[in-house]
């Protein structure tokens, strides 16, 4: 398990993705620039990021592992949520496995354990998390939390739990300013090669007046005029933007239970099987359709699809998402699958609108 947690965060690292420097990032880089540290012999760091939902936590912790990497390519590091790591600590000490797995984790420079919010949902007590913490710390590793909230407010966790958090360094990721959503918005539109009207200053004020949200929520924002964009060619000016919105907003109407029975039709289950936190073999590839085709269909943030499909985590939902792209060109039947259900789910919403 250790050796494929390894190999899944060298795959998320290796991605591309756009970094945007903003003011309000300032603070959280520097504190985040520890992780780099390496010194023989000496104690690893702990570093807390906590922030809104799609503020940006775990794009910031990718990025730092990625510079990190230029300097030291054969940085060993995991990127795994807290409740992934729960599980896998749980399941070795009931196997009287526990010290291996400790040991493994050792060899780690880095590990991003995210979401701690989430183990709020988990009645244990978390002391096998906080024990693999320690040991690495103990051992050189640096490690970085990430949660919605700062340490006291983690429904659960143990007075030991928040003064291990306290010890380190805590920093918190505000919302953008409107500046910022500018910048941002500016920079994604030239990577994706959004076709804007110029002036281009307009289009973009615009876009940050209207939706003064996340980097994540800006993002989709972004790839979704993208799409528009390429399906209708046409330059994108404040006139094009508020017809899309007008119709985006109409889209969004679209509930999950639809898209969940029509998929659970589609693969002969049941949708309440969609929504479990059941891990059968047979069951994946059907929950990742649905959770690819309610991103695709509804642009919901992927921590609302996640809650809707068992309470997984984004980063849980973003790596659903990755394997079925991944699979979907050397799987034919499979595409054939997923274009019946987008007709299927096409022709529901239009039922419903009449």
């Amino acid at each position: 398990m250790f050796e494929a947690l390894v190999a899944r965060t060298q795959s998320l690292i290796a991605t591309a993705e756009v970094f945007v420097p903003l003011s309000e990032q300032a603070f959280a880089c520097a504190a985040l620039s520890r992780l780099g540290n390496r010194r023989p012999s000496t104690l690893g760091t702990l570093t807390y990021l906590s922030g809104p939902e799609g503020i940006g936590k775990s794009f910031l912790a990718r990025h730092t592992i990625r510079e990190i990497r230029r300097q030291h390519p054969k940085l060993v590091s995991i990127v795994a949520t807290a409740a992934e790591l729960e599980e896998l600590l749980t399941a070795a000490d009931q196997q009287q496995g526990l010290a291996e797995v400790l040991e493994a984790f050792v060899r780690l420079q880095v590990l991003v354990c995210e979401d701690l919010h989430a183990l709020e949902a988990s009645t244990s007590s978390h002391d096998l998390l906080l024990e693999l913490i320690d040991v690495l710390i103990h051992n050189g590793t640096h490690v970085l939390i990430t949660s919605r909230k700062l340490p006291g407010e983690v429904r659960g966790l143990s007075p030991r739990w928040i003064s291990r958090c306290h010890g380190g360094l805590c920093t918190t990721l505000p919302m953008m300013g409107r500046q910022s959503r500018v910048a941002f918005l500016s920079r994604l539109a030239e990577v994706k090669q959004l076709p804007l009207a110029k002036p281009v200053g307009p289009t973009m004020d615009w876009l940050a007046d209207r939706w003064p949200v996340s980097p994540r929520e800006l993002s989709i924002i972004v790839s979704q005029l993208v799409e528009n964009s390429q399906r209708r060619p046409s330059l994108v000016d404040i006139p094009f933007l508020e017809k899309w919105f007008s119709e985006h907003q109409r889209a969004e109407v679209l509930s999950l239970d639809t898209i969940a029975a029509a998929v659970a039709s589609e693969f002969g289950i049941q949708p309440s099987d969609l929504r479990s936190r059941s891990r059968q073999t047979g069951l994946i590839v059907p929950r990742q359709c649905a959770m690819f085709l309610a991103r695709e269909l509804t642009g919901r943030p992927l921590e609302s699809i996640g809650d809707y499909f068992g309470k997984r985590t984004h980063t849980t939902v973003s790596h659903c998402l990755s394997r079925l792209k991944e699979l979907l060109p050397q799987a034919p039947t499979l595409r054939q699958q997923v274009q019946r259900l987008r007709k299927r789910i096409a022709e529901s919403r239009r039922e419903d609108c009449a």
